[in-house]
């Protein structure tokens, strides 16, 4: 009875439970072959693996104190001015060791917002984990080097009863990896990330209703069909399905075709809307623009676009993403723009509109590769204009190759 749509997710509860007996019963297996201490003595190994392994990478960084500031988006009657999110990082390449300090945020708010420490504790690892080699073991060890402050009563820090915590795991918590992320741009190239797209556009938001080819029979859940772009690092573009930096592009999009068969709506587009991607040496992700609605029915959508009023930065040089925003288009043809936190009805006749914001761009668009322009422009998600605005690049169109190409 405390599951949403438990007919559906009460299935991937029993998987959950499922594949935790059976590693329990493979843990058994492995304590039988190789006995509890061999065993142990290993994850003591491994550990201390992760230690070494972290250390040694943290000591190819420069060693000081790096600044960044971030804003969530305002949420009327909870946080109107928004929520800053500051983070000071701390690098001993000496000692390889990195502190990370968020105590200096503002004190707790009067909603969900408000980070668990658990979920600001790990957040702040992922963005410095984001930052070192990929293949360091993410273990008890490794995290050991990565020391994190937080303070009593904040907002990014650790709760007090009874403020709540309802999105500690989006929102302010995306923000939170963002800013680790992008701290470490503060040492110079080739370090840090710009600024990913945030969480809960109205393209992932929780739809309900009534459906009207099953007698009316309720129905309630989150569709994913478009989400955020993906911030631009040193060396790479963005990745188009980021969604957030807590999923990191683990989330996939749906299918259409499985969304409309199993609700009654209609999504009519889904696509990349061009020159809308942070500008940079390396390029952002571009924003993701789609239309759906119900058939037959009204439909309520519950979303919350951060992202709206302070779209993603860019950082070195790099240029900022396109805002995100949400629309509905009335029967009558008129267009209405709606908050970026919201329950919207959409009857029946009417149509969401909605996009969800790239990512931000990573150093001096000057200095990009008129190869990765053209690349860019004839996958459709930089116009030609904006490559000779921006760029400086100049193209013409070969119609035997049907592509784009360098003039000259």
């Amino acid at each position: 009875m405390r599951i949403r749509v438990s007919e559906i997710w009460l299935g991937d509860l029993r998987a959950q439970i499922g594949a935790c007996k059976t590693g329990e019963r493979r843990l058994l297996e492995l304590l039988n072959r190789y006995g509890p201490e061999t065993v142990m003595d290993f994850v003591e190994d491994w550990f201390d693996y992760g230690r070494r392994r972290t250390v040694a990478e943290i000591k190819k960084l420069p060693s000081g104190v790096f600044e960044y500031e971030i804003h969530h988006d305002p949420v009327p009657g909870v946080a109107d001015g928004g929520i800053p999110i500051r983070v000071k990082l701390e690098v001993d390449a000496q000692a390889g060791s990195i502190t990370v300090d968020v105590r200096h945020n503002i004190d707790c708010v009067q909603g969900g917002l408000n980070l668990s420490e658990n979920t600001c504790t790990g957040s702040c690892r992922i963005g410095v984990f984001n930052n070192l080699d990929s293949s360091l073991p993410h273990n008890h060890g490794s995290a050991s080097v990565v020391k994190v402050l937080l303070r009593e009563g904040s907002v990014v820090g650790k709760p007090q009863y009874p403020v709540g915590t309802s999105v500690a795991t989006t929102n302010v918590n995306d923000r939170l990896i963002t800013a680790v992320n992008a701290v470490f741009s503060k040492m110079g190239s080739p370090h840090g990330l710009a600024e990913g797209g945030p969480h809960l556009p109205a393209g992932i938001g929780v739809i309900s209703g009534r459906d009207p080819f099953k007698g009316g029979h309720p129905y309630v859940n989150q569709i994913f069909i478009g989400y955020a772009g993906g911030a631009a690092l040193h060396g790479h573009d963005g990745w188009l399905t980021y969604c957030g930096p807590a999923n990191g592009g683990l989330i996939n999009l749906d299918s259409i075709e499985v969304d409309e068969s199993m609700y009654p709506i209609i999504v009519e587009s889904r696509g990349v809307r061009p020159d809308t991607q942070g500008y940079g040496e390396f390029e952002g992700a571009p924003g993701v623009e789609c239309v759906f609605y119900p058939v037959d029915h009204a439909m309520t959508i519950i979303y919350a676009a951060d992202g709206t009023t302070f779209a993603p930065k860019g950082v070195n040089g790099g240029m900022p993403a396109s805002n995100s925003w949400t629309r509905k288009l009335s029967t009558d043809g008129s267009v209405q723009e709606l908050p970026a936190f919201h329950q919207e009805v959409c009857e029946a006749g009417e149509k969401m509109l909605c996009f969800a914001c790239g990512g931000g761009g990573y150093g001096d668009p000057a200095r990009r590769d008129p190869s990765r322009v053209v690349a860019t422009v004839n996958c459709g998600w930089l116009t030609a204009d904006k490559a000779q605005q921006i760029y400086g690049v100049s193209l013409r169109y070969d119609e035997a190759a049907a592509e784009y190409l360098v003039t000259g």
